[in-house]
Formats: structure tokens, sequence, C-alpha cells
């Protein structure tokens, strides 16, 4: 059977049918500890949250305990580590970097709202109303797509105004930005994106629904005119239901990633299974991770990770269960679980 699009591809091992996890990753051969097996360098969708953009790279992630970066790009509020990151960073095409200008236009146009707080117990929104929420807008998202495109009513002025006016949030805007940018850019990074698997209930409550919903309209509002036609519902649903347990922390690497910065998917990295007691270390290495085995691993073996941030690791049985089951919607059956 051929690998999916966008899974990795390494001699050490190959992608095949987990008993527990649907998909994962099996080693082909012996393999010894220490051993570099894969690199995911495929970032696609992320955010790195509004809070910490002075502190960490925009193109490495690279973070000094807090500092303000030197290099700064004020149009699209942006830091850097270094002028050769920044320069890198600058090199994309003319579209994407007004993409990311006029989405930091909007948000320092608008003051900025603090996000409701949200219930940790309470319900996730259902298939009906995500349904809803995204069919209600509908028709003001046509209006708003053909102002852009040189409709000029009252009704279309109306919509437009009253889709820039919706609270903003600066961090759900840049996820869906990054994701459109893609598809725009690469049929093979999305088509990468559509093979991992998909949470038919990705947000965590009303607000959150109701708060990408509304980055949506904002980005038909006022992003380039070439980017209108990836720019749409199902863009930014697809990102959100394979994000949602796909995406990997972007944390800090000189504590035990104690600081969480963001996250993003990296789709082949994506196939690598979970496992309390792992026998491969991911470690980030500016914008990639790198996965090398922390002991021999027999040829058959599933190549596992932990989803576990440090202080996660060190919890109880109980505690880890509860956690996976909150975080990635499943139970956890590694031997270490098993082991009572």
């Amino acid at each position: 059977m051929d690998p999916p699009p966008g899974a990795p591809t390494s001699p050490y091992f190959a992608v095949a049918k987990s008993e527990s996890a649907g998909r994962g990753v099996f080693a082909t051969c012996d393999i010894p500890a220490g051993t570099h097996v894969f690199t995911a360098n495929d970032l696609t969708a992320h955010v790195i949250q509004r809070e910490y953009r002075r502190e960490v790279c925009a193109l490495c992630f690279a973070y000094d305990r807090g500092k303000n970066l030197k290099q700064r790009d004020a149009l699209r509020g942006f830091a850097f580590c270094t002028p050769a990151c920044e320069q890198a960073w600058k090199s994309q095409d003319g579209v994407t970097l007004r993409a990311w200008a006029a989405v930091e236009r909007l948000v320092r146009a608008r003051s900025r709202e603090d996000a409701e707080l949200v219930d940790a117990d309470a319900a996730r929104p259902g298939g009906a109303e995500i349904k809803a929420a995204w069919h209600g807008v509908r028709n003001q998202a046509l209006l708003v797509r053909e102002a852009r495109t040189g409709m000029s009513t009252k009704m279309h002025r109306k919509a437009v105004q009253q889709a820039i006016s919706n609270p903003v949030s600066a961090d759900t805007l840049p996820l869906q930005l990054s994701a459109v940018l893609h598809r725009y850019r690469s049929s093979a990074v999305w088509s990468a994106v559509l093979a991992l698997a998909s949470n038919a209930r990705p947000y965590n409550s009303t607000e959150e629904l109701r708060s990408h919903v509304n980055s949506y309209l904002h980005l038909l509002a006022v992003l380039p005119e070439e980017l209108l036609e990836v720019t749409t519902a199902e863009t930014v649903l697809t990102v959100l239901t394979r994000d949602s347990h796909n995406s990997f922390g972007i944390r800090s690497l000189e504590d035990d990633g104690a600081e969480f910065f963001g996250y993003g998917v990296w789709p082949s990295a994506s196939y690598f299974n979970h496992s309390c007691a792992p026998n491969v270390l991911k470690q980030r290495v500016g914008s990639t991770w790198v996965f090398t085995t922390e002991r021999d691993v027999e040829a058959g073996s599933e190549l596992c990770i932990t989803y576990l941030s440090g202080e996660e690791r060190a919890l109880s049985r109980n505690g880890r269960m509860t956690r996976l089951k909150k975080a990635w919607g499943f139970e956890c059956a590694c031997e270490r679980c098993a082991d009572i």
C-alpha cells in the first residue's frame, strides 16, 4: 500500500497500521540507541502567541529567556534573532508579505478584546452547533467576497463593515492565515494536511468556535485578492480539525519546555504515536523536529514519542491518562500505563 501524502520516509522505518492508534511508524530493521531516524521540516499551519511575538524569532523560534529581540519588522509585527533570519523570512513572495501586513494592520486598528474565561468542564460544541455557526455566516462571507472583487452596493459595504467590526483574535488570525498561505503555495502540502487524522469536534468552547468564524470573515475582508480563492471555510475548518490532534507545542528549549509560545502542524511528524515510555526522543531544532532513538529498537517495533511535556511526564498514571484524554482525545494503552 502506498504511504499517505506527506508521510515520513526513512531507511529505518515504514508507516503501517497500528492496532491502537490508526497509523504508526514501525522499525524495518534493528535500530541502535542514539540513531537519528528522521527530521521533520514540513511546518505548515502554526501560531506564535501574541504575547511572545517580541521574544520569539518568527523564523527559527529562538528565545532568549524573555528578552525582546532587537530585529523587528514593525509592519508585520514579527521579531527575529538575527538579521539573517529576518532576511530569510522576508524573502517570501510578495503576496505572503502583504497578507501578514494586512492582518497586522487589522489587529492594531482594533482594541484587542480579552477572551472570555472558558469553563474547563463546559461541553464542547457538537457537530450540529459547528455546522450551524459556519452556515450562519455563509451569506455574509459571499457578500464580503463579492465586495472584494468589485461589487459596491450598500449591502456589500455593510457586510464588510460588519466583518471587520467583529472582535479580533490576535492568535486565531495567524493560525488561519498560515493555513491559507500554505494552501496557496503548495497543493502537495495541502494534500499532506488532508491525509492527517481528523477531529470532528475540535472546538473547546462556543467562544472558540465564534472566534474562528469571526477570524475567517476578517481574512476575507483584508487579505490580498490573490488569496481569496483559497480563503474558504473549508480551508480553515480543515486545518483546525487536523491541528486539534496533530499539533506540536512550540516551547522554550533550555528549561524543559517551561515556556509555551504556540504550536504548529508538521504533517510528517504526526505519524509518530505516543507512549508514556517512549523509545524515540523528539527535539526541536529551530523550526524542525529531530527524532532519535532513546534505546535499542527491534525490527517490527513501533517507534513512539511522548506527547507529554516535561512536568506532565512525572504525573501518576491517572494524571497522565486524564491529560492525554483531555488534550489528545485517547486513552493511553502503552506499556507503562498497562503496567499497574
